[in-house]
């Protein structure tokens, strides 16, 4: 065999070893995109499963935003702080959800669920429009999150802590 029939064979190869190469890195960029959407959505889960844990220990939150769920007039104004900090922290860990669906890391469906889930309550109750309301005028978050949130929904939520989430209408 001569030098020219090795380098073709050499070159051969080499083409065969990059094509192979692109192909795995390809198919492990599609498996790690996977892993982060799979990732995002056990976050987003968990980001809400730490809110339910927080209310069901029962405690100054639980019984706050029972009182605003069901006799919203009577909070005091320290509990009407407490509600508002409480709040803006559920608005922010949506806000984190929803920079991960815009940039498509967090599937649709889950964004859409847990959209409708809160704004089902901002509907609600006017306590808690009142807070979103203020947050908005705080600039505590972006204009794109406040005009997702912001667009008509008709979101339903049957009930919230075992209180009907339109009784305090």
């Amino acid at each position: 065999m001569n030098w020219d029939a090795i380098g073709a064979i050499a070159e051969l190869l080499g083409s065969a070893a990059v094509i192979i190469t692109l192909l795995y890195l390809a198919i492990q960029t599609h498996s790690n995109g996977k892993v982060l959407r799979v990732n995002a959505i056990v976050d987003a889960q968990m980001s809400f499963v730490a809110i339910n844990e927080k209310l069901s220990e029962g405690g100054v939150t639980s019984e706050i935003l029972f009182k605003t769920l069901s006799d919203s007039e009577s909070l005091t104004p320290y509990e009407s702080m407490l509600l508002h900090r409480f709040l803006r922290a559920v608005f922010q860990r949506l806000e984190a959800q929803f920079a991960l669906y815009t940039n498509g890391i967090l599937n649709p469906e889950i964004w859409l669920l847990r959209r409708g889930y809160i704004m089902a309550l901002v509907e609600k109750n006017h306590l808690i429009k009142e807070v979103w309301e203020l947050e908005k005028q705080n600039k505590m978050f972006t204009k794109a999150f406040i005009e997702e949130m912001d667009k008509e929904s008709h979101s339903e939520i049957a009930g919230f802590m075992g209180v009907n989430a339109s009784s305090s209408e």
